[in-house]
């Protein structure tokens, strides 16, 4: 591997007024040399500089007028000699200057193997590599900075320290194992448990972090879900700002899981609509519960919504008996009608979480709550 030279578009492909190409290996000041022409030459250039002048083709005529970025190695993104070829955008004079370094002996790059080489050369570890994919898939600004602190080294310092804690504690269990009789800290055993517990405590932190972390990098499913009738639909078009499905006081008027995007305080929600669960009268409501009650399983968070304006049901019970498996919050809607429902003791428990979730009060016709 680190005898190849390799490049690749570093931006995105398409219009613009930029592109930027990539170029890493031992091969690369060499290379710039053979294809650049300036008042400068790469190889002969000042560490960080940066160079204008052209590109030619093989036959000495001008491809585009670049600007050559000199990174020299150890100290660069993969820990060998980089350049940076900033060109014009669109399609074509990008892929004019990658064919010309290929026929200069360079290898296109396979994906990701820019930040592989930072890896293997020492240049990041694993969390910090694996926190440069996240930055680029980073679907709210909350996400982008939680990668950005991964890339910056948090995650691997509280790793680091995690391991530290448990490689002393393993010397200085072997210690005693092995030197009883010599002047050795001695440990007991609720003392390892309890340095043992620490570190526990310092993962399970962790864990929790990651899976707040999956949110923010993937977003939330949301499955909206209840009776029919209940206002499902006008719920999910009040979320979307826009009449996606069909609203009708006919109940089972939604018959399929339909979805849409919407952002909440930087947080990517995708919402699904359902059809109401009763009880099937035919094989294509039957099918529609079914479809619901898969996206109730799959989903991040339930909102189980209830109608306000009539008692509750056996079947509300059984909704929120399924829908409380998981994350849950209940939505009392239609509240601008007179209240028949007795919404007492609808608070529902998260896992693992001791304070109950209140019901959320709300009118979707009228967009109160």
């Amino acid at each position: 591997m680190t005898e190849d030279t390799i490049a690749a578009l570093a931006t995105a492909p398409g219009d613009g007024a930029i592109s930027c190409i990539r170029v890493s290996g031992p091969g690369t000041l060499g290379v710039c040399d053979k294809i650049f022409k300036g008042k400068h030459v790469p190889s002969r250039a000042r560490d960080r500089s940066v160079l204008l002048g052209d590109i030619n083709d093989s036959g000495g005529n001008a491809i585009d007028q670049v600007l050559l970025t000199i990174m020299r190695g150890p100290k660069s993104l993969t820990g060998e000699d980089v350049v940076e070829i900033t060109c014009h955008g669109g399609f074509i004079a990008p892929r004019l200057v990658l064919r010309r370094l290929v026929e200069e002996g360079v290898r296109p790059a396979d994906p990701g193997e820019f930040t592989r080489r930072a890896f293997l050369n020492g240049k990041m570890d694993l969390a910090q590599a694996e926190a440069v994919g996240e930055i680029v898939r980073a679907s709210s600004e909350k996400a982008l900075k939680v990668a950005l602190r991964q890339l910056k080294g948090d995650l691997s310092e509280r790793l680091e320290g995690a391991e530290n804690q448990l490689f002393d504690l393993l010397t200085l269990l072997e210690a005693n194992i092995d030197f009883p009789d010599e002047d050795v800290e001695s440990v007991e055993m609720d003392q390892a448990e309890s340095r043992l517990g620490q570190v526990c405590e310092e993962l399970e932190v962790l864990l929790e972090a990651h899976r707040r972390g999956r949110y923010l990098r993937n977003g939330l499913d949301v499955v909206i879900v209840g009776k029919p009738n209940v206002g499902k639909s006008s719920i999910f078009n009040r979320l979307l700002e826009k009449d996606r499905v069909i609203v009708s006081d006919q109940p089972g008027t939604t018959r399929d899981v339909v979805d849409g995007l919407v952002r909440v305080n930087g947080l990517l929600l995708r919402v699904h609509d359902t059809a109401g669960v009763r009880r099937a009268a035919n094989p294509l409501e039957e099918e529609a519960v079914r479809r619901t009650r898969a996206a109730v399983e799959q989903a991040d968070l339930a909102l189980v919504v209830i109608d306000s304006s009539a008692p509750i049901s056996a079947e509300d019970r059984e909704i929120l008996a399924e829908a409380g498996a998981g994350l849950c919050l209940v939505a009392i809607n239609k509240t601008d009608l007179p209240a028949k429902a007795d919404v007492s003791g609808l608070e529902l428990a998260e896992p693992g979480v001791a304070e109950s979730t209140e019901p959320v009060k709300i009118s979707a016709l009228k967009g109160w709550g």
